[in-house]
């Protein structure tokens, strides 16, 4: 490849695909065309710094060759091409981490954008550079090693092209040291590696600016993840205001923040800002810093972290992504994806034995509530053993209403009571 991956990246984008680009995001074509130059080294740096990571240069050959199978250097069909678009927006969240709103809100302020349109641009200059790796690594016969080196030198030439050059009438808050974020850290735990997203370094420059960035950091990444990413929000995670009544089962990390669901009656729990459990097997999971995934996985991978035999209260994790049907047995459709998650995990750790916990709210005839929290805890558990776990691993009970974590009084206290938790008997 004569010239760089980031400038053949930066020429892929055809008047086509510009075009495209405009009817998406409502934004002329020279703003859309100075976001990517901002954009294409980001992205560049990003999958650079991912072949560092276990099983990175596979994962990125891949991704590469499949890019450029499915030509995502020309116009797609619609459907397709919004599955890239996905694609390519899933795998900046995951690769920037917490930094990924701060590095969308600098691309759309240097090239005067729109944050929705710098997210686009985000994404297509992932799903593009993909492309164009793939190209390369096709006609230059690379394996994933060779093409791993070749990809982590293009990305140690870059220099960070985000904010253009301070000048006089550049505000403050806006003249950050120009750094595209450094990629996250893999970190051994128990039998596999938990990929950590980077966090933006503080500016010693100024306090002002320091306080400003932080605030802004905050407000963007909770206002995004508590509507975004299928409710599996990033980004700073505050506790839910003071709990009255808590018993015994419940710890305060339990009651997380969130948001009630009016249409569903379910409470949306926020599970943290994204990462990536990369688990003894060779599997991944995407999931949250709180999420009932890593939770339950640091406990089992964690030694100093161990089983309380005497009070059986204890250790009790919510899941924050398994509904039912309103008053039935019936699990929602989106709450496979979580029950799956949770066997994976506990298939890496054959000799853990766990305990399924169903709860409902208050409200209506306590016998009928707990006949219908013991069939609910049956369900999960019986979930996951088509999924592959051992029955004799499983146990199930159902409590009703008796260990609430919230007031009854309110529809968003009901939504918090009724789930369904898992307690480790077994490391």
């Amino acid at each position: 490849m004569e010239q760089s991956l980031a400038s053949t990246t930066q020429f892929s984008f055809s008047n086509d695909l510009l075009e495209q680009l405009v009817a998406e995001t409502q934004e002329d074509t020279q703003a859309l065309q100075a976001a990517l130059k901002r954009a294409v080294p980001v992205a560049v740096q990003a999958l650079a710094g991912r072949v560092a990571g276990p099983n990175g240069p596979a994962t990125i050959w891949k991704l590469g060759r499949e890019a450029y199978g499915a030509n995502v250097l020309e116009p797609m069909a619609a459907e397709n091409h919004a599955v890239w678009i996905d694609r390519g927006q899933a795998l900046m969240q995951g690769l920037l981490g917490e930094t990924y709103h701060f590095t969308a809100m600098r691309v759309a302020t240097a090239a005067n954008v729109g944050m929705p349109a710098a997210e686009r641009v985000l994404s297509a200059s992932a799903v593009a550079a993909l492309g164009v790796i793939g190209e390369h690594s096709q006609e230059q016969n690379l394996t994933p090693e060779t093409m791993a080196v070749w990809l982590t030198q293009e990305g140690g030439q870059l220099t960070s092209q985000l904010i253009p050059e301070p000048h006089a009438t550049t505000t403050p808050e806006l003249s950050a040291p120009a750094t595209v974020p450094v990629p996250g850290s893999w970190e051994p735990v128990g039998g596999g590696q938990t990929y950590m997203p980077p966090r933006p370094a503080a500016n010693p420059q100024s306090s002002i600016r320091w306080q400003w960035g932080a605030l802004l950091l905050v407000a963007v990444v909770l206002g995004y993840w508590f509507g975004n990413w299928r409710s599996q929000p990033g980004g700073i995670n505050p506790v839910v205001a003071a709990v009255t009544a808590v018993p015994a089962s419940t710890s305060a990390a339990d009651t997380r923040a969130g948001r009630y669901d009016a249409t569903t009656g379910n409470y949306i729990y926020d599970t943290g800002q994204p990462l990536i459990l990369h688990l003894a097997n060779g599997t991944t999971q995407k999931v949250g810093a709180t999420s009932t995934e890593n939770r339950l996985y640091t406990f089992l991978a964690d030694p100093t972290q161990q089983v309380d035999s005497v009070n059986r209260t204890k250790g009790w994790i919510n899941f924050d992504r398994v509904y039912f049907e309103p008053s039935s047995t019936t699990l929602t459709d989106e709450s496979f994806l979580q029950l799956r998650n949770v066997a994976g995990i506990l298939q890496t750790f054959p000799a853990s034995v766990v305990k399924i916990g169903g709860y409902t709210d208050s409200t209506g005839n306590p016998l009928k509530n707990f006949q219908l929290s013991e069939e609910r805890a049956k369900t999960a558990m019986l979930a996951m053993a088509g999924m592959g776990i051992d029955m004799n691993r499983i146990q199930a009970k159902g409590y009703g209403g008796k260990y609430f974590i919230t007031p009854n009084t309110t529809p968003e206290g009901r939504a918090l009571n009724r789930r369904i938790s898992i307690r480790v008997l077994k490391k």
